[in-house]
């Protein structure tokens, strides 16, 4: 047989295998219409006339999530231990890394802290938000009714303040709130926009109280 003939019949043969799996995967992309995609935005908070200030910079690091809700999908616990999906809907970010951009937002806003930045940064600050996403998903109470309107949103994050350099742990809180649907999906996604607001604005005042009370760089 020809030196050249053997490579190149493998190549054929390795085409051929790989060409209904091309063929499979274009067609999943195309077989349905592209879902939804929602955003949550960050509470209106303003700089107070008169308000302390932190001499702390500030990092907030992704928080840790159970990988159900690590996912861009919009989750919607059927019962306790049943996790479902809306369907046709996603947010346009996976949920801890769209969480940990609008702490930064909410913390910046407040014009309390001299920088405050997100995460994967090589610089050098003087303490850090770290925490677990406990809750994000919508649910139906026991006693509601048909229809999309008896939906609530549940938003619980475990937060943790640490002094950056060596990773003390300064001050530990749990925050939570939540919120009724109005019906449909633009009403579900309101009611995670509220109460992801109460939450959000909640820690960014613990955030402040704690930072003043441990002092500029612990």
């Amino acid at each position: 047989m020809d030196r050249f003939a053997e490579p190149v019949r493998r190549a054929f043969l390795l085409l051929a295998a790989l060409a209904p799996l091309g063929g499979c995967a274009l067609a999943d992309v195309g077989s349905g219409p592209a879902p939804s995609l929602y955003v949550l935005t960050a509470p209106a908070v303003e700089p107070a006339p008169g308000a302390p200030q932190s001499q702390v910079q500030l990092v907030v690091e992704e928080f840790s999530a159970p990988a159900a809700v690590d996912t861009t999908r919009i989750v919607f616990m059927q019962s306790e231990n049943q996790i479902a999906y809306y369907a046709g809907a996603r947010w346009s970010d996976r949920s801890p890394r769209m969480i940990a951009s609008l702490l930064v937002e909410t913390l910046a806003g407040t014009g309390s802290f001299p920088a405050v930045i997100g995460p994967g940064t090589s610089a050098r600050m003087d303490q850090a938000l770290v925490g677990d996403i406990r809750s994000f998903s919508a649910y139906r109470p026991s006693d509601a009714g048909i229809g999309e309107g008896g939906t609530k949103v549940r938003v619980e994050l475990f937060v943790r303040l640490l002094r950056a350099r060596d990773r003390t742990i300064l001050a530990s809180r749990t925050f939570s709130a939540e919120a009724s649907s109005a019906g449909g999906m633009e009403g579900v996604v309101a009611a995670y926009d509220q109460a992801l607001d109460v939450v959000l604005t909640d820690i960014a005042a613990w955030t402040l109280e704690q930072s003043l009370a441990a002092g500029e760089g612990s």
